[in-house]
């Protein structure tokens, strides 16, 4: 899985040292409940298969605490806003 940029996008997390090929776009908001970080992801044709195969996905987040996280499925388009 790639993470991807969206219409919605609106920052950029890049690794030092990394190629755009490390970037991860999100989109942050910001409600009354708080703010929020949420990126897109697009398998590839392997990982599609394997998963209507029955396997499943798996998350890994870094670091002491547990954020709260979701998991979903979306038909947002990939790349920029239209200029």
């Amino acid at each position: 899985m790639k993470p991807r940029r969206t219409p919605n996008s609106n920052q950029v997390f890049t690794l030092p040292g990394g190629t755009e090929d490390n970037d991860l776009w999100v989109e942050r908001t910001t409600s009354e409940q708080g703010s929020c970080i949420r990126s897109v992801w697009q398998l590839t044709d392997d990982e599609r298969a394997r998963i209507t195969a029955g396997e499943n996905i798996y998350l890994i987040v870094w670091g002491s605490g547990t954020p709260p996280v979701v998991l979903g499925v979306t038909d947002e388009p990939l790349g920029a806003k239209a200029a």
